[in-house]
């Protein structure tokens, strides 16, 4: 087996494979990655997940994920990160770090809150307790748009400012990539098998079929 291991390393090496690719053999999983475009554009801010995953996978990786503090800062009378992708049962800080009061609120999403009107240098926090999306807004200042995108699960990347996401750790089989954009309509994806240490490319235009 220690013999096995080392060939599977030093064939990675030999490909040129990241790190991560070898964790990924090493410890059964794939990883699946990618672009998302809009017209041929990146598309940041697109939260994309794998879903179809039985429970006790999910459980699995559940087991090994810690819940975070998340951060959706007030800054220029903007919110950031726009988009925040976050676990069910983790908790959203809301800090003002503007010249001005804010008021933070959702509502008619997964989960509904008004956190009052409160202000500079204050901070207020919501702990996220649904799966679903959350549509973040101030009162104060209508222009104000944030989303807060909650997952049952920890398999979920946000794309960067070149559309590109990694999902790590992701379970062996056939899986569904869900990719989530603002005010367009959820995409889904098949994948048709994630095998062990395999890097699955998966790249897709929100404005192609």
């Amino acid at each position: 087996m220690k013999n096995l291991k080392l060939s599977i390393m030093f064939v990675g090496v030999l490909l040129g494979l990241a790190p991560a690719v070898l964790a990924a053999d090493a410890g059964g999983v794939g990883i699946v990655k990618g672009t998302i475009t809009i017209g041929g554009k990146p598309a940041a801010d697109a939260v994309v997940s794998i879903e179809g995953l039985s429970k006790d996978q999910v459980k699995a990786q559940l087991s090994l994920t810690k819940p975070q503090k998340r951060v959706m800062d007030q800054r220029s009378l903007k919110f950031t990160p726009t988009v925040l992708a976050i676990m069910v049962g983790e908790t959203v800080d809301f800090p003002n770090n503007d010249k001005s009061w804010h008021n933070v609120y959702s509502k008619g999403g997964a989960n509904d809150f008004d956190l009052g009107l409160y202000a500079p240098g204050k901070t207020r926090s919501k702990k996220f307790d649904k799966p679903g999306v959350s549509r973040i807004l101030c009162n104060a200042h209508p222009n104000m748009e944030g989303f807060i995108v909650v997952k049952d699960h920890p398999f979920f990347s946000t794309t960067d400012s070149r559309g590109n996401y990694e999902i790590k750790n992701v379970p062996l089989g056939k899986v569904r990539v869900e990719i989530w954009y603002p005010n367009l309509d959820v995409r889904s994806e098949p994948v048709p098998l994630v095998r062990e240490g395999e890097v699955f490319v998966l790249n897709v235009d929100l404005k192609k079929r």
